[in-house]
């Protein structure tokens, strides 16, 4: 016998044809029945389930459920089944019609289902429209506008078709990157046109900003021990009779044998082991007649800190770079079989930190960085060599908060021995007969970056105007730091003193002093304002006044003037010198 649900499965299929339901699930909606086969859900989507039921119908209640203008041609005949779960209205039109080779089309508010004969009858026809942007890059609002475009639509950069991957006309190359233009040639149905614009109002947002400051400690340590004895000895002869001279004992230099002295037994014994040794240290020397020995000892620490606070602003998901160091210029050749072309290469050493930050929505910035910090130079054959210390890092910071990259550490030690063979292998007495020189280099790098999201706040505003503020605290007292003969610092004087003296009252005493400032610095910009406003005349008025003139004739012919605002700007008052 078979089970209650299949039973009234059966038994529901004879009452209501073209009706679908589950087994085991009574709550599947039915058309026709107590739970309607189209409903909406809590997010405005759409659910459908339904069996073999008419085309026309299911539209008709697909009109009720989205409460939208639904028209239907007289060709539209078939069934359909289907089975949808949260479908916008679009969605559920394109899995019912596609199918059976039916199309639709959203028209002055209406949706027209019909035949693809029918509905291209009463599509408008493809329009252009040209979307300029402000902040997102041509190339990918292209990409993302063709995901709501047609199979036909036409997408172009700058004349350029994007889809093509072409360079785009107006991407001229520049040293800071390509010119890319800033719009976007969409042809297609105006539907979709405004599907485009819709999209690209979303997307194309003022980017947020990232300030990343670093700084960057290199600490490099140099100790350096050397020592070395040089013996000389001269048997048959003395020092002085071979005209030999002395830096005070501190070394000692023979000079020619005499020919007399040929003739008797003479013998030279010596040594040169503290001539590799640097000047400086320790230097002990006697000499006696025929003997001479001389010891020098040098013990050097050499400790040297370099700290880079480099600051820069870059885009969000957009690659910065910032370089405090020395380029170094070399050559390179190259040949070919009718010439040999030469080109300057450039060597770049010192601080340089690269960096793209990606805000995410939790206000934590994903930093990848690729800070270095290196030396180097040319070698005697022009040849470029660099020592550097790099890191590639992937980081998680948060706002305001500093990430540190250390552990670059580099120690090297050199020694080096040079002896007599056997004699400087004896204990003890071997130092006698030779030199030894032990080197040991570490260095250090220490890179702390500290991130923070620009909000464009007041705070940021006023910091800004505080650092601005301090800089010119800085050049100003750099400034009073010269001479008080130079002309800059007289131009100075006599500028405070134009300002005294007109805060008196005594107008004429002001203009001599400020004409002395721009005799002594004739740019001097506010001492150039305060003569204007002195006189109440420009300084350019008496200057090329006919070019000007002629000028601006041409600049009404172009665009026309007529009214008493598009007199020549020229000749109006300024505010700034002539508040009356």
């Amino acid at each position: 016998m078979p089970s209650l649900t299949k039973l009234w499965a059966a038994l529901s299929l004879l009452i209501a044809p073209g009706v679908q339901f589950a087994s085991g699930q009574a709550d599947q909606p039915a058309p026709g029945g107590d739970t309607p086969a189209v409903t909406v859900t809590d997010a405005g989507l759409l659910d459908l389930h339904v069996r073999d039921m008419e085309i026309s119908t299911l539209l008709e209640m697909l009109s009720y459920q989205a409460r939208s203008n639904i028209v239907t041609s007289t060709k539209v005949k078939g069934q359909v089944s289907a089975n949808l779960y949260s479908v916008s209205l679009e969605q559920a039109l394109e899995a019912i019609l596609t199918p059976n080779q039916y199309a639709f089309v959203n028209y002055n508010g209406s949706i027209f289902v019909g035949t693809p004969e029918e509905i291209a009858g009463l599509r408008p026809p493809p329009a252009t429209r040209v979307f300029k942007l402000r902040y997102i890059g041509p190339e990918e609002a292209a990409t993302a506008v063709r995901a709501v475009l047609g199979p036909q639509a036409s997408v172009v950069v700058s004349g350029g078709d994007a889809g093509a991957g072409g360079k785009s006309a107006g991407g001229k190359e520049t040293e800071l990157g390509a010119a890319n233009p800033d719009y976007l040639i969409i042809t297609d149905y105006p539907d979709r046109l405004s599907a485009a614009a819709r999209l690209l109002a979303e997307i194309d947002q003022r980017p947020k900003q990232v300030l990343i400051e670093a700084t960057v400690l290199r600490a490099t340590l140099n100790e350096s021990n050397q020592f070395g004895i040089d013996f000389t000895m001269l048997g048959g002869v003395d020092f002085e009779n071979v005209g030999s001279t002395s830096n005070a004992s501190a070394n000692l230099k023979t000079g020619r044998l005499p020919a007399s002295e040929f003739q008797d037994t003479t013998f030279n014994l010596n040594t040169s082991f503290t001539g590799s040794i640097t000047g400086g240290g320790f230097t002990f020397g006697i000499i006696n007649n025929n003997v001479a020995a001389f010891i020098r000892a040098l013990e050097e620490v050499t400790d040297v800190v370099v700290v880079a606070n480099p600051k820069v602003v870059a885009l969000n998901k957009q690659e910065a770079e910032v370089i405090v160091g020395r380029r170094d210029g070399y050559l390179t050749t190259t040949v070919t079989e009718t010439a040999a072309i030469q080109a300057v290469q450039f060597l770049e050493t010192g601080t340089q930190i690269k960096f793209r930050p990606i805000i995410n929505d939790d206000g934590t910035v994903r930093l990848l960085v690729h800070p270095k910090d290196s030396n180097g130079g040319l070698t005697a054959a022009n040849l470029p060599f660099e020592e550097t210390t790099e890191a590639h890092a992937d980081l998680l910071v948060d706002d305001g908060d500093t990430a540190l990259i250390g552990g670059l550490f580099r120690e090297r030690t050199v020694g080096s021995k040079t002896q007599i063979p056997l004699l400087g292998d004896i204990p003890v007495l071997g130092l006698a007969f030779g030199a030894t020189s032990d080197q040991t280099v570490r260095e250090e790098v220490i890179i702390l970056l500290t991130v923070h999201i620009l909000k464009e706040t007041e705070v940021e505003k006023r910091a800004q105007r505080d650092l601005f503020e301090d800089v010119e605290r800085i050049r100003v007292g750099c400034r009073r730091g010269l001479l008080g003969t130079g002309r800059e610092r007289l131009a100075q004087a006599y500028f405070q003193q134009a300002l005294s003296s007109l805060e008196h009252g005594h107008r004429g005493l002001a203009l001599l002093n400020v004409r002395m400032a721009l005799h002594n610095q004739p740019k001097h910009l506010s001492a150039i304002k305060l003569k204007e406003r002195l006189l109440n005349q420009r300084m350019w008025d008496d200057e090329g006044t006919n070019m000007r003139a002629f000028l601006w004739k041409l600049i009404q012919a172009e665009g026309g003037a007529g009214t008493a605002a598009d007199a020549n700007p020229f000749d109006r008052p300024d505010p700034a010198i002539d508040p009356q």
